[in-house]
């Protein structure tokens, strides 16, 4: 028995514009969810950035003491400043 296609008869049944439908209201969750996002965020990194800026200006700025002891074994020299310590490398 051979199935024959009547062009006639649509299967759709008049839902062809669901999908764009759908697809419309998934590109505007996502929008949404972006523009959240980035509102969300955009405060948390301009004080990390301005955090960062204030640190790399001023040392005593960075919020914390490291835990390294400095032991590089770079074989440098100690030069101190009014600024604070600063290490030369000099040699492998």
């Amino acid at each position: 028995m051979a199935v024959v296609h009547n062009p006639r008869v649509d299967r759709a049944g008049g839902e062809r514009g669901a999908t764009a439908v759908a697809y419309a209201v998934m590109v505007a969750i996502l929008a949404l969810l972006l523009v959240g996002g980035v509102m969300v965020l955009s405060g948390n990194v301009g004080t990390t950035l301005t955090n960062t800026g204030n640190c790399v200006v001023d040392l005593s700025d960075c919020g914390g003491n490291g835990t390294g002891n400095g032991n590089g074994n770079g074989g440098g020299s100690t030069t101190t400043t009014s600024a604070g310590t600063t290490t030369t490398t000099t040699g492998p």
